[in-house]
């Protein structure tokens, strides 16, 4: 094995077949050229597809908490898949093969950097290492329980790690502040229009991944659409990525309160009912709620909404 070559590493790792042992824990690295530790987790696919397994490495505490959470909570944060968590994954083929991939907020996953590759390496022999030893030891991640810290292996000089414990916050959890404005005089405007008590919009916010923006740093499409549920007409359809910026997936979701009053505003008329299909849209259309007079439902299908998206969709013409 050449421990410089991280598909080399992550060949070895695919061929210990450890992927539903180990993903029962999770373990820390701590490198000595990173101001935050990487947070280890396994997920064992099931089902006939081609992937066997992934490991999975989260820059920091904080987003590997992000990516706990909304496993658990469906609509908790602004996170609508894994492909939205900033990570670093070595994935292991049912056919032998490997692969290897880092994935940034909005971004279209892409293959490591040669700066990437050289970091990634070391901590990658390291979890071979630990699986290694994870067969034989199988209460290892355990070792630092009592002290409520999670069993990790630390870099103290160049190239030279050891066990350790990676002591665990004790603050409670809580999810990034959103912040959601509306502009006044929009708000107005809508305020003194017309309300048609049986209109209904289906609205919802869905990532295309079969539509990006061209390299060099390919961006996901994300729309935002409504349509008139018993037309099929579109009442919004707003596509959008990223900007590059900080949080900003969370800034996407932060103005789709205005992104929708502004439509409601150029059609010149209120619904009477929203239809949804998530909390998090709830969550984030509320405060346009409190200034207009509609009802916000939540369902678990959208029948109109994905009959049109699907046609666009087909005929490439989102």
């Amino acid at each position: 094995m050449d421990r410089n070559d991280p598909y080399d590493i992550a060949r070895a790792i695919a061929e210990l077949k450890a992927w539903k042992q180990a993903s029962q824990h999770n373990w820390a690295l701590v490198p000595q050229s990173s101001e935050r530790p990487y947070i280890a987790t396994v997920i064992a696919e099931k089902g006939a597809g081609p992937v066997e397994g992934r490991l999975m490495l989260f820059p920091g505490l904080e987003v590997f908490r992000d990516y706990m959470l909304a496993r658990q909570i469906p609509d908790y944060g602004v996170f609508m898949s894994p492909l939205d968590i900033p990570h670093f994954e070595a994935v292991g083929l049912r056919d032998g093969g490997v692969e290897l991939f880092s994935y940034e907020s909005g971004y279209v996953p892409r293959l490591p950097t040669f700066e990437e590759k050289a970091f990634f390496a070391p901590l990658l022999y390291e979890c071979y290492g630990f699986l290694m030893r994870l067969e034989e030891k199988p209460d290892l991640p355990l070792a630092y329980v009592d002290k409520k810290a999670m069993f990790a292996r630390k870099e103290v000089l160049p190239d030279c790690w050891i066990d350790g414990p990676l002591a665990l916050p004790d603050e409670d959890v809580v999810q990034s502040q959103e912040q959601i404005t509306l502009q006044k005089a929009d708000c107005a405007k809508a305020r003194e229009m017309p309300v048609f008590p049986k209109e209904v919009w289906e609205i919802d916010y869905v990532l295309v991944p079969s539509y990006h923006t061209p390299p060099p740093r390919p961006r996901f499409l994300y729309l935002l659409a409504a349509v008139n549920q018993t037309t099929g007409e579109r009442m919004m359809w707003e596509r959008l990525s990223v900007d590059g910026q900080e949080k900003g997936l969370q800034r996407l979701w932060e103005g789709h309160a205005q992104r929708l009053l502004s439509a409601i505003v150029g059609h010149g008329r209120v619904p009477g009912e929203l239809h949804v299909r998530s909390c998090r849209m709830t969550r984030f259309l509320r405060p346009l709620g409190l200034q207009l007079p509609f009802k916000i439902v939540q369902h678990a299908k959208l029948p109109m909404l994905e009959r049109v998206l699907s046609t666009a969709i087909n005929s490439r013409k989102v």
